[in-house]
């Protein structure tokens, strides 16, 4: 089926939208049409598969000087005449810090009338890169609101990860669901739906859901390095306002669940096995899953020292730990490690990176 299409790898592409309402094989088609469109005014599509060929070794990181970011818009619309259709635009953003083109699949809710979308890096779909089937993604996602707020949460997984999105609704809508994320969804989609209703409301309320895939393709290891290190920097509930993660992310998170349930440990790393202790737990402690500053303060508390491990001068701090272990995961070279996170020299990265040095920071 792939030699029909001319840049779209269908199977990594059925792999990454598993879960959705979309007609896949349709999107391949029109986004391969508008990528052979945008190839003969920019060759960026061509680029783009020349860079998945190469080993990771000697990439360079995938960018574009002197464009925006390039966005694969995709929409369906149905009409009684024709049914569901499909379309894909070419959209370039000069104002997006981001720098690696994605696709979008846009969407509506037509009971909370608000629009969605699914954000996809468009290197992962495109033919020349390896199979993903197997491997971790490592996925976010937004909730925004009417007043400017974004809730966000991350979670890694190697199966359908709209499909953890899918358990995520359904979690929220049980009796009093434990966490903070399917309570956010719970307290944001009332909201809205006695907006919709007509009610008579004075709550922050849900007007856009965003769903992303951060990284893919990574083993285990890899996954869990990025999944740690995005949930410290923006989503860890104890350190930010608007974050929903209630444990760290990564190998630190199955340390904070060893703690809490010294008797449990979870069948995989996947973030679904993680909530299912963290679950049992809140239900025997019912005044930790309140939504209230702190709340997740406990199991922060590092195992480590990681003001005594990092203090001293020239040491690296805990951030750039695992910012190296980060880079290194999505793809980034030592040399580029280095100059992107301010190391001494590239011998520091590398042995960060082989668990010689800072061991006990973060997840390795």
């Amino acid at each position: 089926m792939s030699s029909i299409f001319k840049y779209i790898d269908i199977q990594n592409l059925y792999y990454l939208t598993d879960g959705l309402t979309f007609k896949i094989s349709e999107c391949a088609g029109v986004i391969d049409a508008a990528l052979v469109s945008l190839n003969k005014d920019t060759k960026i599509p061509d680029k783009i598969c020349n860079w998945n060929r190469k080993s990771k070794a000697s990439r360079v990181p995938l960018a574009f000087p002197g464009r925006g970011r390039i966005i694969v818009d995709v929409n369906q619309t149905f009409s009684e005449e024709k049914g569901m259709a499909y379309f894909a635009y070419i959209l370039e953003k000069k104002d997006e810090k981001e720098s690696a083109p994605v696709v979008f699949f846009s969407m509506h809710s037509p009971t909370l009338d608000i629009p969605m979308r699914v954000e996809i890096p468009l290197r992962a779909i495109m033919k020349g890169g390896p199979s993903l089937r197997g491997t971790y993604s490592v996925y976010l996602h937004a909730l925004i609101t009417d007043t400017g707020e974004n809730y966000i949460y991350y979670g890694l997984t190697r199966r359908g990860w709209s499909n953890r999105f899918n358990e995520h609704m359904r979690s929220a809508f049980q009796d009093e669901p434990p966490r903070l994320f399917p309570q956010k969804i719970k307290e944001l989609c009332d909201a809205r739906a006695d907006q919709v209703y007509g009610l008579a409301v004075n709550k922050q309320n849900l007007i856009g859901i965003v769903s992303s895939i951060c990284a893919t393709g990574l083993s285990e290891n890899a996954a869990m390095d990025v999944e740690e290190y995005l949930v410290d920097k923006y989503s860890l509930s104890s350190k930010h306002l608007n974050g929903l993660n209630m444990i760290p992310g990564g190998w630190e998170g199955i340390r904070a669940l060893h703690k809490l349930s010294p008797g449990r440990r979870p069948h995989t790393v996947e973030t679904q096995d993680r909530e299912a202790i963290l679950d049992e737990y809140l239900k025997t402690h019912p005044q930790l899953g309140k939504p209230k500053p702190g709340v997740a303060e406990k199991w922060n508390d590092p195992v480590y020292a990681e003001a005594v491990i990092c203090a001293r001068e020239n040491r690296l701090n805990a951030d750039q730990v695992r910012k190296i272990r980060y880079l290194s995961a999505t793809g980034y070279n030592i040399a580029q490690i280095k100059m992107r996170v301010g190391a001494i020299d590239n011998g520091q990265v590398s042995r960060v990176l082989a668990g010689r040095t800072y061991s006990r920071i973060g997840g390795t």
